[in-house]
């Protein structure tokens, strides 16, 4: 295509020639988008007709040199090379970089949500064929506008640091590189709107709107496009008779009245076809040119990973699009019926961690490390997986209402867990959380593998508290004023709850208990149990329930078996069972408990202490003389000898006669 000089805005195709457009293209191999979504792309045509169509077996068809195929993700798309009025296309509403402010829903909890992208779904045509175009479901059509201009302003606040101006550049110069543009039908009651998002571009797009002037909302919904496309040209022509010279807006506006664009007209696999026509635009955030959010771009290096294991066969699209966060967590098969929002969120996110951290023997292991740019042949080191942390905290994030900082996990896997792979004991964390206060496998799993994100997600604790500029002069929570809070991050705050299990299980316990409810946790005693006066946990809370304390989290029990399947199936079970201990392994774990216990022993005797303290303040403050009654106060002190008498027998490694 060559670009001319505009004196005057192109007049929009007639009804008959965009009949005529559409016929041609339906009879062109590998053209499979619906007839109505090549209508809704060709009202915007800007060049002749004669340009586009050839006569192939009497039968006009798409030129042939208009038509490429490209490859995405493993698939393989047909574009359309076409010159559009510039009003033509979409700001997307699934740009990567603004993929963390809008709802996922891989968040059970999202349903009410006001930002929640519902999935995008192949469009099917009226004999039950898949087509390459996308389906949503909306509320109503002042719900799609609304989206659609909350995408825009969010490609605004997002734009990153661009070392120009876009929008001035686009009205000086034009827009020299072509956008690419996918179909999507917006349904509503009202009826379906047929749209044309950009999928690769969407920042010039935007520009675009704003210099041309152009709602893109109106003319999606307009029961007429032709009509306002015509209506739209003469009121931009007509001003160009008060543009008394070349650096009058209405003249520059001409610079971007006809654009080169690139259509998605067909896709070998429609049902990859969101998959097929993101790639582009993934890579580009992937490495990134501009100043992205780490939790936007840490999305897009997950999902491009998780491409290359779609794309390997590894997964399929169902758990592709789970994992990816546009897909309820509900279509995995691995998922249960009556599954509630704890077991929903913990099986994707568990999930995510086998993806991001195979096993030994698993071909993952290599893909992954192309994916992600490790070298080969070099020993993965911290830089490597905390990079891996960081894209699979990202993802996981999307399961809830708000994204955390992707940090948060950075010390979830150690460097000899991420080179061996992570093994799960195979149950769920309602399931762990049943017995996390007597099997000390289970408290460890839970606290290494799900307490960093329950307690970032509740507000608990975040992963910008270890620096002193961060932690200070931040006011409670829920409070006005300013304090100064415990300097940690999240390492520093599971070690502390490692040191008080009893409290901590009961924590974990209510966290979960929340998630169902909808609610924030509430506060639990050193002994577990949810506070009575129903106050609500917050962060200074938090600090004085689990003050620090020195050292850090044990290792985990055991590491990942040498030797596991070169291949597996498309679908997995949810976790590896881990092989049996051997005796060594049996010593370490239960010597970690022994240090464990002793130093749950040393905090709740602090506890105890500070317990009969307040007890004979508060007992003498009432004229109770003595605290206790004889006989009680004899009883505790059996008791409290017992106790001491136990722990010498032991520490020595002896038994009391009596046994």
């Amino acid at each position: 295509m060559t670009t001319m000089s505009l004196s005057a805005y192109p007049d929009p195709y007639t009804r008959d020639t965009v009949d005529r457009l559409v016929e041609a293209a339906l009879a062109t191999d590998g053209v499979n988008a619906p007839r109505e979504a090549l209508a809704a792309a060709f009202a915007y045509v800007a060049e002749p007709i004669e340009q586009l169509v050839t006569f192939v077996s009497g039968r006009e068809r798409i030129r042939p040199d208009r038509l490429r195929s490209v490859d995405g993700d493993g698939e393989t798309a047909l574009e359309l090379s076409v010159r559009l009025l510039g009003c033509a296309g979409s700001t997307w509403e699934r740009n990567e970089r603004d993929n963390s402010s809008w709802n996922s829903p891989a968040d059970p909890a999202s349903g009410t949500a006001q930002w929640m992208l519902p999935p995008a779904e192949v469009w099917h045509d009226s004999d039950g064929r898949p087509t390459a175009a996308l389906s949503v479901t909306m509320t109503n059509v002042d719900h799609v506008g609304e989206v659609i201009s909350r995408a825009s302003e969010l490609l605004s606040a997002g734009d990153g640091r661009r070392r120009y101006d876009l929008t001035n550049d686009l009205r000086v110069n034009g827009q020299k590189v072509p956008c690419v543009m996918v179909a999507q039908v917006y349904r509503t009651p009202e009826g379906d709107f047929w749209a044309w998002p950009t999928v690769k571009g969407n920042n010039r797009t935007k520009s675009r709107h704003h210099i041309l002037k152009t709602d893109q909302a109106a003319l999606l919904a307009a029961p007429d496009v032709t009509a306002a496309l015509q209506q739209w040209a003469a009121e931009r022509t007509a001003e160009l008779e008060h543009a008394d010279s070349d650096e009058h807006p209405a003249r520059l506006a001409l610079q971007v009245a006809a654009i080169d664009a690139k259509l998605i007209v067909g896709c070998t696999k429609p049902e990859a076809l969101l998959q097929v026509a993101q790639a582009g635009n993934r890579r580009d955030h992937v490495h990134a040119n501009l100043d992205f959010t780490p939790n936007d771009q840490a999305r897009a290096i997950g999902r491009h990973v998780l491409a290359k294991y779609r794309e390997a066969g590894i997964i399929d699209n169902t758990m592709f699009g789970v994992l990816t966060g546009d897909l309820p967590i509900t279509r995995l098969r691995e998922c249960l019926p009556n599954a509630g929002v704890c077991e929903q969120r913990d099986l994707r996110c568990m999930l995510l961690l086998a993806e991001f951290f195979p096993a030994r023997g698993d071909r993952r292991r290599s893909l992954i490390r192309k994916a992600m740019a490790e070298p080969e042949g070099e020993a993965l080191n911290s830089q490597h997986t905390v990079e891996r942390l960081r894209a699979y905290s990202a993802l996981c994030s999307a399961s809830w209402p708000e994204v955390w900082n992707p940090r948060v996990d950075d010390t979830t896997v150690g460097v000899t867990s991420a080179r061996d792979g992570v093994i799960l004991r195979g149950m769920n964390a309602v399931q762990l959380l049943a017995i996390a206060d007597k099997d000390d496998a289970a408290f460890d799993e839970l606290i290494r593998y799900r307490a960093p994100q329950w307690l970032t997600a509740f507000k608990l604790a975040d992963a910008d508290r270890g620096s002193m500029g961060a932690q200070a002069n931040r006011g409670a929570d829920d409070k006005p004023g300013r304090s100064t809070r415990t300097r940690r991050g999240i390492s520093a705050a599971l070690t502390a709850m490692n040191a008080r299990r009893m409290q901590a299980v009961g924590l974990l316990r209510e966290m979960a208990a929340a998630m169902e409810e909808d609610r924030r946790p509430l506060r639990v005693d050193a002994f577990g149990n949810v506070d009575t006066a129903g106050v609500a946990a917050d962060q200074a809370w938090f600090d004085d329930a689990f003050p620090k304390v020195r050292g850090r989290l044990p290792r985990p029990p055991h590491t990942a078996p040498a030797d596991l399947p070169t291949t597996r199936q498309s679908q997995q079970p949810l976790f590896h069972a881990p092989p049996p201990p051997s005796d060594r392994e049996l010593a370490d774990t239960k010597k970690a408990g022994v240090r464990a216990m002793l130093n749950q022993m040393d905090v709740l005797t602090k506890d105890l202490t500070a317990f009969i303290d307040a007890a004979h303040s508060h007992a003498a403050a009432a004229g109770m003389s003595p605290t206790w009654e004889a006989n009680e106060s004899d009883r505790l002190n059996v008791q409290a000898g017992n106790i001491i008498e136990s722990l010498r027998h032991a520490v020595e490694g002896t038994r009391p006669f009596d046994e």
